[in-house]
């Protein structure tokens, strides 16, 4: 019975009543946890265009930490792979200033 029905007045269920709200967990709808579209971008691109697989890689990662979706190792897979080549990029560019010309 509601807090604010008394007996006799509308809303109030008398004994012969029964409630009409069903909690059968089976009948709930159920969210579906699929993979992280960013997540997977990020480890697309970590191999096309690294710097956009750094940028999915970390959105990837903020969604899979926030939202609880899967895909958190592809976008860690993809920021490792970005940013080892970024880091390849950074030491060809030393050493073809530095060391190309002794």
């Amino acid at each position: 019975m509601p807090a604010t029905a008394r007996p006799g007045q509308p809303g109030a269920m008398n004994a012969t009543q029964r409630s009409t709200v069903h909690l059968d967990p089976e009948s709930w709808p159920v969210r579906a946890v699929g993979t992280d579209a960013m997540a997977v971008l990020g480890l697309v691109f970590a191999f096309v265009l690294f710097p956009l697989g750094i940028v999915f890689s970390a959105l990837g990662l903020r969604n899979t930490r926030r939202d609880g979706t899967r895909g958190r190792g592809l976008a860690l897979a993809g920021m490792t792979v970005s940013l080892l080549q970024l880091a390849g990029v950074v030491a060809l560019v030393l050493w073809a200033a530095f060391g190309a010309g002794s």
